[in-house]
């Protein structure tokens, strides 16, 4: 199961043929700071016992954490940017349901999976961490340039 979640999380990376490439352009910055930001939460996390990956060993769990991570955190970033970037209301609102559907939908699916298992880090803390992490890219992308209404 743990190959296909791998194999998802890279097909997904094919719909970002359906963002124009001046989106991709303008969001790429905002992109890859998301995915370091999202890295080194995911390691300092691992290494703080917040959450467990469950399969395997070391080099499965840091494969299986790297598919999410790189697969479709940035790719939903990059998405989301795309779509409501300049239309802060609506920023917020798809931010705030995209992370409570992560958190009390995906996560329990993938802790069934055996995939991953929240530790030391609860739903809450997910939707609330992920808020703020949301927040601070906004204002980063704002420095790159001004919001265009649409």
């Amino acid at each position: 199961m743990t190959y296909l979640i791998r194999i998802g999380s890279l097909l997904s990376w094919l719909t970002v043929f359906l963002i124009p490439k001046k989106s991709i352009k303008r969001f790429i910055p905002v992109t890859i700071l998301s995915a370091l930001i999202t890295v080194t939460v995911t390691f300092i996390g691992s290494n703080y016992a917040f959450w467990d990956v469950k399969s395997g060993g070391t080099k499965r769990k840091m494969w299986n954490l790297l598919s999410l991570v790189l697969g479709y955190f940035p790719l939903g970033c990059l998405w989301i940017f795309h779509l409501t970037f300049g239309k802060f209301p609506l920023f917020l609102l798809v931010v705030f349901f995209k992370n409570l559907f992560f958190g009390f939908g995906v996560i329990p699916v993938l802790e069934k999976l055996n995939f991953i298992q929240y530790v030391k880090f609860t739903r809450i803390h997910h939707v609330v961490v992920t808020i703020i992490y949301s927040l601070i890219l906004y204002k980063y992308q704002l420095f790159f340039d001004k919001p265009t209404k649409r």
